[in-house]
């Protein structure tokens, strides 16, 4: 799912963090520090002391088959390590982050919980408990994850989380809807070039500016900068400097190529599209949702809506295939993929449990088979990825994303920073869409105020 998405928590720097975390905090009840109170404060109260085989663990996966597949790892991990008793606390995916956060600082946050590749950035404010020892003594085959996860999983080369699976990012595309204008369904957009031509000959527009269907625009249903910016042939940081670099001609083409959807349709027609149809991520988990009814005919959105697809529109007759790329790029990838990830957090009472359900989620053919693969999502090691059970999933989506799109892809930012700067392009590409702002004026700003943040985060 896009849960990091909904997800942008605060960003603190190491000093901040290791003041919340001193003597000071101990004090402080949990509800207060979390701004937070009656139930809420009662989900987030802390292990009693001497509880050593709990493992507490918090995921938003409260509902639907995702919440049966949880459950069910969760189950065979307490069969196959009876030292620990697991207890699931459910959490909303728009709040776990900070959520932890407050408990972290407070001193009783969960033994494990899951997030997104960017949380990683968290070790810099000391938020995380450093695995490699862990993965040390466990002598986890790190070579066994695919090379962009793994990248993902650490910070300052340690591993501070443990990779589930791993989302890229499809194009989807309704072919019923390519069949009504004869269009070819089984050929997909390959290049930008042809992704607006046929997605233009898929819009209907109405005189005053109304959109009643939508061929493709960029921004519905999500920006996905960090995606068409790698598809543009941008690349995000530079390991040598340790900050922020992008490939500027690349990263201009792509605000000037939101800025002409802006032109084409009207950035407030757009707007009103988005706003009419919005609610419920576009109704992803209802059968009226704009991927279902034909409102849409090609986005771009992770693997995990995949079995959304099925779920809630099963008579919609749609095909994936890897994002389409700038043809003039020489170093474009068809987007990003991003991990999702258990983290230890610091000062969680049971730092070996923590580690032991990660490392399980990680490893466990039981929950790649079981818990991944109904998410739609790649595991993350690459001896998983194999297993019969994920060459046998219907519509080869799994064939696809494994060995067409992964090895290709570029990892989704996970710095310290990372957030901040997604949201800096994000506000610069409504400038430029909604307020004609010259795009190389706003990729400059964007870029020298996160440099800044990502400085100010290592303290």
């Amino acid at each position: 799912m896009s849960e990091q998405e909904k997800v942008q928590g605060k960003q603190l720097s190491r000093r901040d963090m290791l003041k919340m975390l001193g003597g000071s905090a101990a004090g402080i009840s949990l509800a207060k520090v979390a701004g937070l109170g009656g139930s809420a404060a009662a989900l987030l109260r802390g292990m009693p002391a001497g509880a050593q085989s709990k493992v507490e663990i918090w995921t938003g996966f409260g509902q639907g088959r995702m919440a049966d597949a949880m459950q069910g790892a969760i189950d065979n991990f307490a069969a196959e390590n009876s030292e620990y008793a697991p207890e699931h606390i459910i959490v909303p995916w728009g709040e776990i982050h900070d959520r932890v956060i407050a408990a972290t600082a407070a001193g009783s946050p969960p033994d494990a919980y899951r997030g997104w590749s960017w949380i990683v950035g968290d070790a810099a404010i000391g938020a995380l408990t450093n695995l490699q020892p862990y993965v040390d003594a466990a002598d986890v085959d790190l070579d066994d994850f695919w090379p962009a996860t793994l990248g993902q999983m650490k910070y300052q080369g340690d591993v501070h989380a443990m990779s589930i699976s791993t989302i890229v990012q499809f194009l989807y595309y309704n072919k019923d809807r390519m069949r009504e204008i004869g269009l070819d369904p089984e050929s997909p957009p390959t290049t930008i070039a042809e992704l607006d031509e046929i997605g233009a000959a898929l819009d209907e527009v109405d005189d005053d500016g109304t959109i009643n269907r939508l061929g493709f625009a960029p921004t519905v249903p999500a920006k996905q900068t960090w995606d068409w910016g790698s598809a543009f042939g941008s690349q995000y940081w530079d390991e040598a400097e340790a900050n922020i670099a992008v490939d500027e001609e690349a990263m201009i083409a792509l605000l000037e190529w939101y800025k002409a959807y802006a032109d084409r349709f009207g950035a407030e027609n757009l707007q009103a599209y988005a706003n009419t149809y919005g609610g419920n991520s576009f109704g992803r988990n209802t059968p009226q949702g704009i991927y279902y009814t034909g409102l849409v005919t090609m986005w771009v959105r992770g693997s995990w809506a995949y079995n959304d697809m099925g779920e809630y529109g099963p008579d919609v007759d749609f095909g994936v295939a890897p994002m389409p790329q700038r043809a003039s790029a020489d170093d474009a990838t068809p987007g990003t993929s991003n991990g999702n990830m258990y983290f230890v957090p610091a000062n969680c009472v049971n730092p070996d449990g923590g580690f032991a359900f990660a490392n399980y989620m990680s490893s466990s053919p039981f929950v790649a088979i079981n818990k991944a693969l109904p998410d739609s999502v790649m595991p993350s090691r690459q001896s998983l990825a194999t297993l019969p059970e994920v060459d046998q999933k219907e519509g080869g989506w799994t064939i696809l994303a494994r060995d067409e799109i992964l090895p290709n892809t570029q990892p989704q930012p996970s710095f310290g920073g990372a957030g901040f700067f997604g949201g800096a392009l994000n506000e610069g590409i409504d400038n430029v869409m909604f307020n004609d702002a010259d795009p190389a004026t706003v990729l400059a700003d964007a870029v020298s105020r996160s440099r800044r943040e990502v400085e100010r985060l290592r303290g």
